[in-house]
C-alpha cells in the first residue's frame, strides 16, 4: 500500500544541523563531501568507473551522477567522477542523508520515494548552504543572488535557485525549538567564513523579493 506521509522536512533539517555542528570536515564552506561521508559514516564512496571491480552495472543505477547501493553487506556511493563537480557533491550529500535519515528502502512504491527524494534535498542544501549563515548574510545586507551562492559556496545553479526559493517560503520565527537549537552553535562555529564573506551593514535583504526577480529574470530567456 502507498504512502500518505509528508516529507518529514524538520527530521532532515535537524539532522544537517547537527552534522553542522559536531563535523570537523565542515570548519568552513565550500567543504570535501567524501571526507564528510567517512567522517559521519562507514559508507565508502567509489567512482563510476570502480563499479566493474565490485560486479555492478552502472547503467542499472538509474541516475548520472551519484547513487548508493549495498554490496556485500556494506553501502557504497557511486559517483560519476567525469560530471560537473558541483552537482556531484550535491548528488553525494544527498544519497549520504538517506542513510543519515534512516530511509527505508525495503518500502518500494512511487509516493514514499518521492518522500525520501524531497528530504535528502533538503537535507544537502542544509548542509552545503546553511540557513542560518544565509538568513544572517541577509540581515547584513548581502544580496542572496545565485550568483552570490555559486561563488561562495561552490554549488550548481540549480542547487543555487532552488535554495533562495525554498528560503523564500520558510519563516524562520516559525520554526520549533528543536529546529532552532543549534542556531546559534552555527553561527558562532562559522563566523569567520561569515564575517570575511559579509561584513556588517545597515541594509536588509528579503529572500522573497529576490525569489521574485529571479522570475522575472528567467522569463526574459
Amino acid at each position: 500500500m502507498a504512502s500518505s506521509a509528508k516529507p518529514n522536512f524538520s527530521a532532515a533539517y535537524s539532522k544537517a544541523n547537527e552534522i553542522l555542528v559536531k563535523s570537523l570536515v565542515i570548519s568552513m564552506f565550500p567543504f570535501s563531501p567524501i571526507e564528510l561521508v567517512k567522517e559521519q559514516s562507514a559508507i565508502m564512496c567509489r567512482t563510476y568507473k570502480k563499479a566493474q571491480k565490485y560486479g555492478i552495472d552502472i547503467t542499472a543505477f538509474g541516475s548520472d551522477s551519484a547513487t548508493i547501493f549495498e554490496c556485500d553487506g556494506r553501502q557504497i556511493i557511486f559517483y560519476d567522477d567525469s560530471k560537473v563537480m558541483t552537482h556531484v557533491k550535491y548528488s553525494i550529500l544527498h544519497e549520504l542523508g538517506h542513510s543519515l535519515i534512516n530511509h527505508d528502502f525495503s518500502v518500494n512504491d512511487k509516493e514514499t520515494y518521492g518522500q525520501y527524494e524531497v528530504e535528502t534535498n533538503y537535507f544537502a542544501a542544509q548542509l552545503l548552504m546553511p540557513e542560518q549563515v544565509l538568513r544572517e548574510f541577509a540581515k547584513r545586507g548581502a544580496r542572496i543572488t545565485k550568483e552570490f551562492l555559486m561563488e561562495h559556496f561552490e554549488v550548481s545553479e540549480t542547487a543555487a535557485k532552488k535554495r533562495i526559493e525554498t528560503l523564500a517560503k520558510t519563516t524562520a520565527e516559525w520554526r520549533s525549538r528543536q529546529e532552532k537549537e543549534f542556531d546559534d552553535i552555527i553561527l558562532c562555529k562559522f563566523s569567520a567564513f561569515i564575517n570575511s564573506t559579509c561584513p556588517y551593514s545597515n541594509d536588509y535583504f528579503d529572500f522573497e523579493d529576490e525569489y521574485e526577480r529571479q522570475r522575472t529574470r528567467d522569463s526574459w530567456f
